[in-house]
């Protein structure tokens, strides 16, 4: 599995909830035009102090798409692959929540979700908006979820 900008991992930007202080985003999109995307949940690696007393957690949801791969859980190991070494000893790997497709129309300022993932079911719409919204503020969204699984292939994704 390649990177194909690896400032996307280095520089993203994590967005922190205006109504939750322990609760963060991150948006990692590698493409315009239509593909799959899926919806993480970061577990930090610590959950203890040093007596054994739990940590106040944050909790990161990461919304991940690139063109590279063709199926959902190819979205969620292009993500883990390509932040192992910057998530080492701080997060753990990620649990996959839902995932669905989308669409970004660049020069309308678009972007439109849809459809469902065969193989981890709904995303969770909420944390898709919030996501979406805080990255994308000029832009106009629109984010569903439909009963649409599809073979989404195409001759640049991996393992064609």
């Amino acid at each position: 599995m390649t990177v194909i900008n690896k400032e996307l991992f280095i520089n993203k930007k994590v967005y922190q909830d205006n109504k939750n202080e322990n609760q963060t985003y991150e948006c990692v999109i590698d493409h315009v035009g239509d593909e799959k995307y899926v919806i993480l949940e970061l577990t930090p690696y610590v959950t203890t102090d040093g007596e054994g007393k739990p940590l106040i957690l944050e909790k990161r949801y990461v919304l991940a798409s690139t063109d590279t791969e063709a199926y959902h859980s190819g979205q969620k190991e292009w993500y883990v692959e390509n932040t192992k070494e910057l998530h080492k000893k701080k997060w753990r790997s990620p649990e996959c929540l839902g995932g669905g497709i989308m669409t970004i129309d660049e020069d309308n300022k678009s972007i439109k979700t849809f459809g469902t993932s065969y193989g981890y079911g709904d995303p969770p719409i909420e944390i898709v908006k919030t996501i979406l919204n805080t990255v994308y503020p000029n832009y106009n969204l629109d984010i569903t979820i439909t009963s649409e699984v599809r073979e989404l292939v195409k001759p640049k994704h991996n393992r064609y």
